[in-house]
């Protein structure tokens, strides 16, 4: 490990320990309110009790969950991030600018993968978002505009559709990609936002380079600790996000990848771990805007300390406000650079 990148994860395991006095005011807005592509919290007579998103905790862990930031700062220090160039780099279309769609463009890009995946290994492909916008327009915008909901449901058939490739209908990706939005009550762009054909073509070149026999997609990772869906599992032994940005790093400010963008991954090998048994290692984050896979490959994982740390932070959140409002929650409505 680096000398730099060393001194940055110390300041940072520094920084945790002096903000774990945050005030309960900002604990619980954090808590409640942090954007994440999660199940959705459990209802209790109205009220909800706060089980925290994961992308809450990788996002806030040195603020409010402190053990797991010291656990995941442990685990992590002497290992490097391997970066791979697996195809081109691409720009924004100007219509995401025009429209301000970068997150949109985002969540069209992620389903048109999850698209793509099930086709190549003939998996059934669902959306419970999708459904419920078309299911229970009451609640959400498709109430109130019967052109989206028929759009949605037309195009939604056609996105399911086992014999339906994603290059082949990426504009039905696309509208179907926006329910994501609407379920979270996010407005939807005005006008019509686009991707670079070649950069479907090459993310589909990427795709079909990978040697994994199973695939699943969109799987829930949660458990007692947190919520969580990650985008895709590969041969239980791969915990695989999509992270689209034009920066190399991720961030608009921080020229190099750093490690905490996987803590996210690692919370979803914890949840996939109490579900079915079995321990993944290999974290993996695809960037498909610049053709960049980061891998993060571990040694090993003491997921009885992991659960430690967890039962630890998330109890004293727990206690401190043992209920709260649902939070809709989704990483993939975050805005992306």
């Amino acid at each position: 490990m680096s000398k730099k990148m060393e001194k940055n994860l110390n300041e940072e395991n520094k920084h945790a320990m002096e903000m774990e006095m945050e005030s309960k005011k900002d604990i619980e807005k954090k808590a409640t309110t942090e954007p994440d592509d999660e199940s959705d919290d459990e209802e209790e007579e109205g009220r909800f009790r706060i089980v925290p998103n994961a992308t809450t905790i990788s996002n806030d862990h040195p603020h409010l969950f402190p053990k797991v930031y010291r656990f995941y700062f442990n685990l992590v220090k002497d290992i490097e991030i391997e970066i791979n160039r697996v195809g081109p780099s691409f720009p924004y279309h100007p219509s995401v600018y025009l429209h301000k769609a970068h997150s949109c463009h985002s969540l069209y890009l992620n389903y048109f993968i999850r698209k793509h995946l099930a086709t190549k290994h003939d998996v059934e492909l669902t959306d419970h978002r999708t459904e419920t916008v078309i299911e229970e327009p009451d609640r959400f915008e498709t109430g109130t505009n019967p052109k989206l909901k028929a759009a949605l449901e037309k195009h939604y058939k056609i996105f399911t559709d086992r014999n339906t490739k994603a290059i082949d209908v990426h504009y039905s990706v696309k509208v179907v990609s926006l329910s994501h939005t609407i379920f979270f009550h996010y407005e939807i762009p005005k006008g019509e936002f686009h991707a670079y054909y070649e950069n479907l073509l090459a993310i589909v070149k990427y795709l079909d380079s990978l040697v994994y026999n199973t695939v699943e997609i969109n799987p829930c990772t949660g458990c007692e600790y947190f919520n969580g869906d990650a985008n895709i599992i590969f041969d239980g032994e791969v915990v695989f996000q999509i992270k689209t940005s034009r920066f190399f790093s991720l961030e608009c400010n921080d020229p190099f990848i750093r490690k905490e963008k996987f803590s996210q991954l690692a919370l979803y090998s914890f949840g996939y771990y109490k579900r079915t048994g079995k321990k993944i290692l290999k974290l993996v984050i695809y960037n498909p805007l610049l053709g960049c896979e980061y891998v993060l490959q571990l040694n090993d994982i003491d997921y009885e300390q992991f659960e430690e740390a967890l039962d630890r932070d998330v109890t004293l959140l727990q206690l401190l406000f043992p209920m709260s409002s649902e939070s809709d929650d989704s990483d993939d409505t975050k805005k992306s650079e």
